[in-house]
C-alpha cells in the first residue's frame, strides 16, 4: 500500500458478508473507506504485439520472426521462485505438466487463473475453513459446465495438486470465483482475488471507486455516503458506455445493476441527441425508458422523430469513419446526434489517440478535442471518475508547450481535486499533482522532471 488506511475490519461499514456492506458512519468525498491485500495475485502471460511479423512466414533468417522467437521464450509460462511459497510442492515441481493439462481447457487457458487456482489449493490444504471463503463467492451459472469440465480433467490428469477436502464441484465453483471475482493488477500484470472488494455491489452510478496498487487495493468514497447507503463500485468501467452496452457487458460478467440508469428510472446520458423543438436550440434529448424528452424544454418526441434519429444513430455505429477534426466537427453540427453522444466521444478517442502517436493535427485542434472531451465527461458522467483525471492532466501538458502556464496550473488544480475524491488524499498519484499544482512546469524538461520521466523514456 502507498500510504496507511482502514482493514475492512476496521472500517466504518457492515461487517455481516451475507448483507449488502453499507456505510455505519457518514463518509465523506475522498474519504479512504478501507484497504485490501489480495488472497491470491498473479502475474499473467504476455502476447506479442499482433501484426509484428507474418504469421506464415517461413524465412528462418527473419528478423521479426527471430524476435518473435526469442519473446516466446522469454515469456514462457513459468512459476517465480518467489511464489514457491505460495503453492504446493507438487505444482512447483510439475508447473509445466500442470500448464500444459489446464491450457487444454479454455476455463483455464489464463496463466494468471491458474497460478491462482494453484495458491488457493495451498490455502485450503493449509486450512480447510479458507475454502469456506472462496466459496461463499456466487459464479456465473452459464460458466459452469465449462469449469466443470476442466474441474473433473484436472483431478484425472494430476489429482495429487487439489486438495483432499475439495469436490469437484467445488473445484469448478472455484475457478468460476476466479473468472468473476478477479481484478485486474496493472502494476504486476496480471490479477488478484479480494474477498471484500469481490463483496461490494456494482453500480453504474457508483459513490466510490477502488485504486490498485502493487497488489493491494483501497476503496475511496467518491461522493458523501450516508449512514446505511451500501457502498457501489463500477467494476466495469461502464462510465461512457450506452444503457445496452451496459446490460450486455453486465450479463456476461453475472452481474445485476440497480442504478437509476439500468432500471430505467433515470435518463441514458451517452445517448445525447439535439431537441428539436421550437426555440430550443441549447436542449439535450435522452431516452429514459423509450421516453425521449429533452432535459431543457422537456419536449417529448413522437414516434416518427425518434425513428428518424434513431436510424441516423445506428448507421453511424455501423459506419462510422472519422480522419480528421474538421471532419468530426462537420458531422457533429449536421447530426441530429449531440456532440455529448457515446458514439462522436469514441470518435474524439481515437482522433486523440492517433494525435499521440502521429502528432496528425494542430496544437489549437488538439486542444478544442480535449476540452470536448472533459466538457462531455462532466455532463455524462456526474460523479468523480479517474478518466477526468487524465483529461485534465492532457489539456495541462498540451498548456505547458503552448506557453500558457496559468491555463496549465487550472488544469493542474482540477486533475489535483478530482484525485482527492477519486484516490484519496494521501495516494502517490494525489501527491504528483498537488506537486503539479503548486509548482506548474513551464517546458517540456521540467515536465519530464515532475513526472519522473527519464531521458529514454518514450512519451505517453
Amino acid at each position: 500500500m502507498e500510504f496507511d488506511a482502514p482493514t475492512f475490519v476496521e472500517a466504518p461499514v457492515s461487517q455481516d458478508m451475507a448483507k449488502p456492506i453499507v456505510a455505519t458512519a457518514a463518509l465523506s468525498a475522498g474519504q479512504v473507506i478501507f484497504a485490501e491485500a489480495a488472497t491470491v495475485a498473479s502475474a499473467g502471460g504476455m502476447e506479442p504485439e499482433e501484426g509484428f511479423h507474418e504469421e506464415d512466414c517461413d524465412d528462418e533468417d527473419c528478423d521479426g520472426c527471430a524476435a518473435i522467437d526469442e519473446d516466446d521464450a522469454a515469456i514462457e509460462d513459468t512459476l517465480d521462485e518467489s511464489e514457491h511459497d505460495e503453492v504446493s510442492a507438487y505444482v512447483v515441481e510439475h508447473f509445466a505438466d500442470l500448464t500444459a493439462a489446464c491450457e487444454a481447457f479454455e476455463a483455464l487457458a489464463s496463466s494468471e487463473v491458474r497460478k491462482n487456482l494453484f495458491k488457493c489449493f495451498h490455502l485450503i490444504d493449509v486450512d480447510a475453513k479458507a475454502g469456506d471463503t472462496f466459496l461463499s463467492l456466487d459464479v456465473v451459472a452459464a460458466d459452469i459446465p465449462a469449469t466443470l469440465d476442466a474441474a473433473r480433467a484436472l483431478r484425472e490428469a494430476h489429482p495429487a495438486v487439489i486438495p483432499a477436502s475439495l469436490t469437484d464441484d467445488q473445484v469448478a465453483h472455484l475457478i468460476g470465483v476466479l473468472h468473476k471475482h478477479s481484478i485486474p493488477l496493472e502494476d504486476i500484470g496480471g490479477s488478484g482475488l479480494f474477498f471484500f472488494v469481490s463483496k461490494l455491489k456494482h453500480s453504474c452510478r457508483p459513490n466510490a471507486s477502488y485504486t490498485d496498487s502493487g497488489d493491494a487495493i483501497w476503496v475511496t468514497a467518491i461522493q458523501p455516503i450516508a449512514v446505511g447507503e451500501e457502498i457501489t463500485v463500477d467494476f466495469f468501467d461502464t462510465h461512457y458506455m450506452c444503457l445496452a452496452e451496459r446490460k450486455e457487458v453486465l450479463a456476461e460478467e453475472g452481474h445485476v445493476c440497480s442504478c437509476a440508469v439500468c432500471t430505467g428510472t433515470a435518463p441514458d446520458l451517452t445517448r445525447s441527441f439535439k431537441c428539436q423543438a421550437a426555440g430550443c436550440t441549447e436542449g439535450i434529448v435522452h431516452p429514459t425508458n423509450n421516453v425521449y424528452e429533452c432535459m431543457t424544454c422537456h419536449a417529448v418526441w413522437d414516434a416518427a422523430t425518434i425513428a428518424a434519429a434513431v436510424a441516423v444513430e445506428e448507421t453511424l455505429m455501423k459506419e462510422l469513419e472519422i480522419d480528421s477534426v474538421d471532419q468530426l466537427l462537420v458531422l457533429v453540427q449536421q447530426s441530429p446526434l449531440h456532440r455529448f453522444h457515446h458514439i462522436f466521444y469514441s470518435a474524439l478517442e481515437v482522433l486523440l489517440e492517433d494525435q499521440v502517436a502521429d502528432q496528425n493535427m494542430t496544437e489549437d485542434q488538439a486542444m478544442v478535442l480535449m476540452n470536448a472531451q472533459a466538457e462531455a465527461l462532466d455532463y455524462v458522467v456526474p460523479f468523480a471518475h479517474s478518466e477526468k483525471v487524465s483529461v485534465y492532466d492532457a489539456i495541462a501538458q498540451a498548456h505547458v508547450e503552448a506557453g500558457r502556464i496559468s491555463n496549465a496550473t487550472d488544469a493542474y488544480t482540477n486533475a489535483y481535486h478530482m484525485c482527492v475524491m477519486v484516490f484519496g488524499p494521501d495516494s502517490k498519484t494525489t501527491m504528483l499533482f498537488k506537486n503539479l499544482m503548486d509548482h506548474t512546469p513551464t517546458n517540456a524538461d521540467e515536465i519530464a522532471a515532475a513526472y519522473g520521466f527519464d531521458d529514454n523514456d518514450d512519451d505517453e
